[in-house]
């Protein structure tokens, strides 16, 4: 099992040891912090999808995408979509997991063709 989500988790005794080190200043922390949602790309979002579906994703990856909003507004509606089908999964949450990966799919097709379309209109050279 691959994890696609970069964050890191402490989970058992350790955690519980921790808390009273780490709340405050976690607290102190999401005080400063200005920004609230995650700078994800539509090839991201559509990875998520996919190692959830095959069930292939880290421990913590599917938990991670569904609770930070998503810089994007489009691609943030298809993480809402799919937080909102309940687990565990059935037949017709699988369905509807798979019409979320084809339109993140297609947002990235449809992406990666405006960025180039736009690197030639204006002369640019991109990686």
């Amino acid at each position: 099992m691959s994890r696609r989500s970069q964050d890191w988790h402490i989970s058992g005794w350790l955690a519980i040891a921790l808390v009273p080190l780490v709340l405050p200043i976690a607290l102190v922390a999401k005080l400063v912090s200005t920004k609230k949602t995650r700078d994800r790309s539509a090839a991201e979002v559509a990875g998520f999808l996919r190692d959830f579906i095959d069930g292939t994703g880290g421990e913590w990856d599917w938990d991670d995408f569904t609770s930070v909003p998503i810089t994007n507004q489009r691609l943030d509606a298809i993480r809402i979509e799919a937080d909102r089908i309940p687990l565990p999964i059935n037949q017709a949450g699988r369905i509807k997991l798979a019409e979320l990966l084809a339109r993140a799919e297609a947002f990235s097709i449809i992406g990666s063709e405006l960025h180039l379309w736009w690197c030639q209109k204006c002369g640019s050279l991109c990686s």
